[in-house]
C-alpha cells in the first residue's frame, strides 16, 4: 500500500515538471533564436567588405596593367634602338664608300681640268710632263695576244714557205733577198696561171707582179730564181719565167703566233714554225730533226726551243723585213 502511494506521488511530480517545461518552451525558443542571431552577426558579412574588395581589385589591375605597359614600352624602345643602330651603320658604310670613290677619282685626276693630257703612268716612273699619250699605244698595252691576232694575224696568211725551199737558210737567218721575195710571190700565184707539161713550166711576168704586190710595196725587179730545185729563168723579151726542171714536192710549214708588237705603222709578228709530215710527225725545218713527244693538235709553242722562230716586220700591210 505504501509503495502504491509512493508511485502515485512520483507521477504527480513528473506531471508538474512537464507543465513547467511547456510553460517555458516559447521563452526557450525565443532565447535560442536570439542567441543564434547574435552568433550569426558575429560571422563575416561579405557585403560589408564589398567596397574594400572592389577597391583592392581595381588597384591590383591598375598596377599589373602599368607594369605590362612599361615592359612593352621598354621592348619597343630596345627594338627601335637596334634598328636605329643598324641604319646608322649602313649610312656610315655608304658614306665611307662614297668618300673612297671621290678620293679615288681625285687621285686619278678625274677633277683636273687637264685630265685628258695627264700622264697615265705611275708617278715614280713617269718621265713625261702632261704630254698627250698616243691612244693607239695605250690601247695596245691593254690588248691581249688573241685580240692582236684577230687584228693583225691576216698579215702572215700570204706568207707561205715550205721545207723544200732552196732559200731555207736565208729565210730563217733573216736574209730577205730579191730572189727570196720572188719565191714568196710565186707561192701566191693561182695554179691556173702556172702552165706546166712533162718537161717544163712557165709563168708570165704580170702574174708574178700581181702576186708580188700583195706582199711588197716596191715594184718587182724580175730576176731568175729557184723554186724547190727548179730554176725559173727570166726571159725579158717574152716577159715570162720558164723552167725545164722537175719541181720537188712542197712541204708547207705550219706557224703559231707567239707575240705581236706594234709601233705606229710598224707591226712585228713573232712566230714559231715547224714542219708536220703526213704521218703527224713534227720536224725542225733547218735541222730536219723530229721533235719527240709531239701529238697532233699540240701547240708549237710547247716545243719552241726545238723549233724555228722568226719575226716578220710589216709597214702597214706590206712585208719589209724578216728577223731571227
Amino acid at each position: 500500500m505504501a509503495k502504491k502511494q509512493e508511485l502515485e506521488t512520483k507521477e504527480e511530480t513528473l506531471k508538474d515538471k512537464d507543465i513547467k517545461i511547456k510553460n517555458f518552451k516559447e521563452d526557450i525558443d525565443k532565447y535560442i533564436k536570439q542567441r543564434v542571431d547574435e552568433e550569426t552577426k558575429k560571422g563575416i558579412n561579405i557585403k560589408d567588405y564589398k567596397e574594400q574588395i572592389d577597391k583592392y581589385a581595381r588597384e591590383r589591375v591598375e598596377v599589373e596593367t602599368s607594369s605590362q605597359t612599361v615592359k612593352t614600352l621598354k621592348k619597343q624602345l630596345s627594338s627601335k634602338k637596334c634598328a636605329s643602330a643598324v641604319k646608322s651603320f649602313i649610312i656610315l658604310c655608304l658614306l665611307a664608300c662614297i668618300g673612297y670613290g671621290i678620293y679615288y677619282l681625285y687621285k686619278d685626276g678625274y677633277f683636273d681640268e687637264n685630265k685628258e693630257t695627264k700622264c697615265d703612268c705611275k708617278e715614280t716612273k713617269c718621265d713625261i710632263d702632261n704630254d698627250i699619250k698616243d691612244p693607239d699605244k695605250k690601247e695596245d698595252k691593254k690588248e691581249t695576244l688573241d685580240s692582236k691576232i684577230s687584228k693583225y694575224g691576216y698579215l702572215i696568211e700570204n706568207i707561205k714557205f715550205d721545207a723544200n725551199s732552196n732559200y731555207t737558210r736565208d729565210y730563217y737567218n733573216g736574209n730577205l733577198t730579191n730572189v727570196l721575195k720572188e719565191y714568196l710571190a710565186y707561192k701566191l700565184i693561182d695554179e691556173e696561171n702556172i702552165s706546166s707539161d712533162e718537161d717544163s713550166s712557165f709563168i708570165e711576168l704580170r702574174d708574178l707582179e700581181k702576186a708580188y704586190a700583195k706582199l711588197f710595196k716596191e715594184d718587182l725587179e724580175p730576176v731568175t730564181f729557184k723554186y724547190n730545185n727548179a730554176t725559173y729563168n727570166y726571159l725579158s723579151s717574152k716577159e715570162i719565167f720558164i723552167s725545164s726542171n722537175t719541181i720537188n714536192e712542197s712541204k708547207n710549214i705550219v706557224k703559231e703566233i707567239t707575240a705581236i708588237d706594234t709601233d705606229e705603222d710598224t707591226i712585228i709578228i713573232t712566230c714559231v714554225e715547224g714542219y708536220v709530215s703526213d704521218s703527224g710527225r713534227l720536224y725542225n725545218i733547218l735541222s730536219n730533226k723530229e721533235v719527240s713527244g709531239y701529238k697532233d693538235g699540240d701547240k708549237l709553242s710547247k716545243y719552241q726551243n726545238k723549233l724555228n722562230t722568226i719575226k716578220y716586220v710589216f709597214d702597214g700591210k706590206y712585208l719589209t723585213d724578216i728577223r731571227k
